[in-house]
């Protein structure tokens, strides 16, 4: 779903003797090559043609593309340096995004996605912009009327639930489907990339996980669907009645147990924003509290009572995620992958530690109960 202009039709070819704009160009973008492609297939001028890094997401590379100065499109591509991995398969995340175009997920409108070296060296999706607005600091969320908020809220959650439902089937992405729990292919696939790529001893890692394996809970508890798997607030593009416009940063997901999502969305919400370097809205901000959240989801999807009684744990474990994915993002700022990404290497590396206490102190709170 998208506000943007339709692109322009395709075929026309790109003006002989013209250089792209003199403006800075971001790394990650050749605009010659990625701009003779953009000027060829959308039949326009390469010389009016300008990118932006995009501050969402910091992992796959997100560039806004300007026509004469307006915002057109979006490029998404894998971060610099990238060799391989599925977290980064910009290419899978572009095809599930098309998927659920038809479906009540709000999205945006892909346009292609593109995997020709002559291009870029790496995959990219091409897509149409969507005006609106991510939830990424008070002032952002000030810009719902106070009477829209609780609404939008629930609107996430709703979303949220969406996305869940989608018959997989019926959209074409019953291969997204693997053997076994994706808890615990997540608990093995993230210990072994935080193994792999960190620089630093950090034992809580290893402690969390071992408490997580040991407390899974059965996996009938959970419903399997689409697990979106990085679902929060500034990760969705908000109209001006705080409506969601569309979910975006689509690269984490996997099908599996939908209760990761809802414990991750819950998680991002209650924890002390220091740990994640995100800002959230608090109930003090007129959110409402994580028991009507989790009640919302529970009326919307019909989930039993016990099953939305595994949320903190699958919180605690969206914790441990989070530390295991934000110390990948630590080490690829300090060796310069990260393109033009303005955040601060020491920043992203200082919760890694701190996430992963919560994790154990949500997991022992649970036991005493």
């Amino acid at each position: 779903m998208t506000d943007s202009p339709t692109a322009a039709s395709q075929g026309s070819s790109v003006p002989q003797g013209i250089d792209p704009p003199p403006t800075s160009v971001p790394q990650g973008i050749d605009p010659q090559k990625v701009g003779s492609w953009i000027a060829r297939t959308q039949g326009v001028e390469i010389a009016d043609i300008g990118y932006e890094v995009l501050s969402v997401g910091r992992s796959n590379l997100t560039f806004v593309v300007t026509l004469a100065g307006s915002k057109r499109w979006v490029l998404r591509r894998p971060p610099l340096g990238h060799t391989g991995g599925s977290a980064h398969d910009v290419a899978r995340e572009g095809r599930i995004m098309a998927a659920l175009d038809t479906t009540d997920v709000p999205v945006s409108h892909v346009i292609e996605i593109v995997d020709d070296p002559e291009v870029m060296g790496v995959p990219f999706v091409f897509m149409d912009f969507c005006a609106g607005f991510p939830i990424n600091t008070a002032e952002e969320w000030g810009r719902i009327p106070t009477e829209r908020q609780e609404a939008t809220a629930f609107g996430m959650v709703d979303t949220l639930a969406a996305i869940h439902s989608v018959d997989l089937d019926a959209v074409g992405l019953s291969d997204l489907r693997r053997p076994g729990s994706l808890l615990e292919r997540q608990l093995r696939r993230w210990l072994s990339q935080f193994e792999n790529i960190t620089t630093r001893s950090i034992p809580e890692i290893a402690e969390v996980h071992r408490v997580l394996v040991d407390r899974q809970p059965p996996a009938d508890l959970s419903p399997t669907g689409i697990a979106h798997g990085d679902y929060k607030p500034n990760n969705m593009i908000f109209g001006p009645d705080g409506t969601v416009r569309a979910v975006v940063d689509w690269e984490l997901t996997a099908v599996g147990e939908t209760l990761t999502d809802l414990g991750y969305f819950i998680a991002m919400l209650t924890v002390p924003d220091e740990l994640t370097s995100i800002w959230v809205p608090r109930v003090s901000d007129g959110f409402p509290a994580a028991d009507a959240l989790v009640a919302r989801y529970g009326e919307v999807t019909g989930a039993s009572a016990e099953s939305l009684a595994q949320v903190p744990y699958y919180s605690a474990f969206a914790l441990w995620k989070l530390a295991c994915i934000r110390e990948g993002v630590y080490t690829r700022l300090l060796t310069g992958q990260m393109g033009d990404l303005d955040f601060d290497p020491e920043e992203a590396g200082a919760g890694v530690e701190s996430l992963a206490q919560h994790a154990l102190t949500i997991l022992e709170k649970e036991t005493t109960r």
